[in-house]
């Protein structure tokens, strides 16, 4: 049991000692790839904290630990700055993403939505009745021209004239209404 313990104070002295030989080079190392003093301490301090990890779990000492820690710190500083990019990415791209669920935004939207509808069934119903009909079978239950022809007993040429009209009046009564947009969204 003594001996664990002697190991243990062993591999803090090694540790301790090769961080003050080479924590001063590290951070140099990881300077250079991060360009942020703060940011590279704190890679070099991550270095440390893992290397004395390992050894803990019986990692042997690498032959030359300088170099060892050279190309780790610099492969930390990879790593921090890929994750850097990948979080500014993320960040640029949501960044005009508004949020999925606005509660308020989506009683407003739902009000407006509901004002326009009830406007356009007040426009629709100031049209004249072959018009209306004809409109409302091609816009609201999506009938062809053919079907709309067949169910009225008219003939397509009819039906296109028909709602060719209602689409006029209404784009003139309308006034700044989306109205031919919305009635395909009814």
């Amino acid at each position: 049991m003594g001996n664990d313990y002697s190991e243990q104070v062993v591999d803090e002295e090694e540790i301790g000692s090769l961080f003050r030989m080479y924590y001063a080079v590290f951070c140099v190392q990881a300077l250079r790839v991060v360009h942020d003093v703060d940011v590279a301490k704190d890679l070099v301090q991550d270095f440390f904290i893992n290397y004395w990890e390992r050894r803990k779990q019986g990692m042997g000492r690498p032959e030359e630990f300088k170099h060892y820690g050279m190309r780790a710190v610099r492969n930390l500083g990879i790593d921090y700055c890929r994750r850097l990019q990948v979080k500014e990415r993320k960040a640029e791209v949501f960044s005009n993403v508004e949020p999925a669920y606005n509660p308020s935004r989506e009683q407003e939207e739902e009000s407006s939505y509901y004002d326009r509808l009830q406007r356009i069934f007040e426009l629709l119903e100031e049209l004249p009745e072959g018009q209306r009909t004809i409109l409302k079978l091609h816009a609201l239950d999506k009938m062809s021209y053919l079907q709309i022809a067949h169910a009225q007993g008219v003939s397509i040429n009819t039906v296109r004239t028909q709602l060719s009209r209602a689409y006029s009046s209404l784009r003139k009564s309308a006034s700044g209404l989306l109205l031919l947009a919305l009635l395909t969204y009814i």
